[in-house]
């Protein structure tokens, strides 16, 4: 069975509150990333930025807290010695050189990430048609139930394969992939009993 048929295959069980879930995620998180851009007067490509850095083991809520705090101390003419955040030390890092270097376009914030997941986050917040391949993605992709340390690792061929399955899959049901990637995945967390 093929990635895209096992993703429309998951599709299939998706419930309706699942469905709305995926079409709005990313749209709401871009909302988001607009309210703390507005509220800190910087380009949204920036704050979505900084969100993306600073995700890595962050559950969302907290994400959008830190993200707010970094843009806000950077605005404040403070300094990343006073500020923290519920990720690694290096997210911090390139949070704060993304609001240092204040680059003029999405792709330049791109590079700055430089992560294959947080680039696609970032990409996926702006509204770009790509998804975030992890290995929730990996296992609904090749319908296999796995730890997340049994999933083998996702190389740049695999991964850019899968993007293009969600993607595809997404179409045939008028979706984005980041819709079908978000859709599918709150499924998947309900069929399987995933916490």
């Amino acid at each position: 069975m093929s990635y895209v048929n096992n993703i429309l295959a998951v599709y299939s069980q998706v419930e309706p509150d699942e469905l709305l879930h995926g079409q709005v995620w990313y749209e709401m998180a871009k909302r988001s990333a607009q309210d703390i851009a507005d509220k800190c007067q910087l380009p949204l490509h920036i704050v979505v930025g900084v969100v993306a850095a600073l995700s890595p083991t962050n559950k969302w809520e907290r994400n959008l807290v830190d993200a707010e705090l970094f843009c806000q101390t950077f605005v404040d003419g403070g300094y990343i010695e006073e500020v923290s955040a519920c990720t690694y030390k290096t997210m911090w890092e390139k949070a704060w050189r993304i609001l240092q270097e204040m680059p003029g376009d999405c792709q330049t914030v791109a590079n700055i990430l430089n992560g294959p997941k947080i680039t696609d986050f970032f990409w996926c917040i702006m509204g770009f048609d790509t998804c975030v391949i992890d290995g929730h993605a990996w296992c609904i992709a090749n319908a296999d139930r796995r730890t997340m340390q049994e999933v083998p690792s996702i190389g740049k061929k695999l991964r850019a394969e899968l993007q293009d399955a969600y993607a595809v899959a997404g179409h045939k049901v008028g979706l984005t992939a980041y819709q079908m990637q978000a859709a599918t995945w709150v499924a998947w967390r309900r069929i399987h009993g995933v916490v």
